[in-house]
């Protein structure tokens, strides 16, 4: 599962929890903070005059970097400063590398053209050595051509050294930018501090047309920003869960606990998380049409799911014993189901719930007896999270 950071709103909603609405509507569109410098900079490279051949070069990973964009400023919009920033860095590192992906395959062209030059060349260089081979006119022209077969192959080891240094330049970027993403000044310092000055050197040595010193340069700038992010990628998410997850997870475990009528637990499942609400006698024996007097049930669960939209939400049907398996587990996914359809009338949205049924299979009690068949045979709805 993705994890979505709520710096921004996590702690606000934690802080705010006893305001009035109204003072709440108002903390959250008094204004727009600064437009943060990661996401001017991708907004820069939207503008960039190599941008349009790079979109039709490689459609995908521009329209992947546009996203983040688009999200990026939707965060801002939304006052969620360090997710606009995240988001604006992986829409820089997207557009940059096609930027630089867009560069290689002019410099690719290039260099075919040179080479088709110089095979022409060479095919001039033959016909002279043929046909004049016993004039001093026929001397100049083969020395002529010697000498232009020369700078054509200087100019394709020239162009081939740009080529490289611009592909190491781009990986060297890329991991930095990736560094970037999970903090890594702030937790693996030193190794963040070595790759932005070996950075520096190597801007400074292409400047100085040292093509070979600056791509070994920018190849120990990629390894030490890597390393940066292998630190501090931990730390940062460990970081991360502790000061904005918790505030979140709780807030949602106590709106849950707060609907009459159903019944809530925590559970884990490997690295998942799960607060599962429990609803029983939604539906009469063995139909999958929701009673009518039931469906204001499914109204504060509505309401849940709307309120904390960064849970992916499932909705799964259970059943109890009495019957063969394949059939209650289509029962109990023509149930879910039901659920599924009813929420989405109330407002939520369908693409973030998922629908499942698992009949008789995970019973939360005894079958023998009436009323632990009754607690088998519910929906639940779950919010998954680390």
């Amino acid at each position: 599962m993705r994890r979505r950071h709520t710096k921004g709103l996590g702690p606000l909603l934690g802080k705010a929890a006893g305001l009035p609405g109204l003072t709440l509507l108002c903390l959250a569109a008094c204004a727009t903070p600064p437009k943060p410098q990661a996401l001017m900079g991708y907004e820069a490279l939207e503008r960039d005059a190599n941008m349009e051949e790079a979109r039709r070069r490689f459609p995908d990973l521009v329209a992947s970097g546009e996203q983040f964009g688009q999200k990026a400023d939707k965060e801002w919009q939304s006052n969620n400063l360090d997710d606009s920033t995240k988001a604006a860095l992986l829409a820089e590192i997207k557009l940059k590398t096609a930027l630089a992906r867009n560069e290689q395959e002019r410099a690719k062209a290039r260099m075919q053209a040179v080479t088709a030059e110089q095979a022409r060349a060479d095919e001039t260089l033959a016909s002279v050595q043929k046909d004049l081979a016993s004039t001093n006119e026929q001397l100049k022209l083969i020395q002529r051509a010697d000498e232009e077969k020369r700078r054509l192959t200087q100019e394709i080891v020239a162009t081939q050294d740009k080529l490289a240094t611009e592909q190491r330049l781009a990986a060297a970027q890329l991991a930095l930018r990736t560094a970037d993403t999970v903090e890594a000044s702030r937790y693996a310092p030193a190794e963040y501090g070595a790759a932005t000055n070996l950075m520096a050197k190597a801007d400074g040595e292409i400047k100085q047309n040292a093509l070979g010193m600056a791509q070994a340069s920018l190849e120990l700038a990629r390894v030490n920003a890597e390393k940066a992010t292998a630190i501090a990628k931990p730390l940062y998410e460990q970081a991360a869960q502790a000061t904005q997850n918790k505030v979140r997870d709780d807030a949602l475990a106590r709106d849950a606990s707060s609907i009459p009528g159903v019944s809530v637990r925590l559970e884990r499942r490997g690295e998942l998380q799960r607060l599962v609400i429990a609803i029983q006698d939604l539906f009469v024996k063995s139909q999958t049409t929701l009673r009518p007097e039931k469906e204001a049930a499914l109204e504060p669960i509505a309401r849940l799911i709307a309120k904390y939209p960064t849970y992916p939400v499932q909705v799964v049907g259970h059943t109890d014993n009495r019957g063969k398996v394949p059939e209650l587990v289509a029962l109990s996914q023509a149930r879910a189901q039901s659920v599924f359809s009813s929420l989405v009338a109330k407002g939520v949205e369908a693409q973030r719930v998922m629908v499942s049924g698992q009949g008789p299979n995970e019973p939360i009690a005894e079958n023998k007896v009436a009323a632990g068949r009754a607690k088998n045979s519910r929906i639940e709805i779950i919010f998954l999270y680390h």
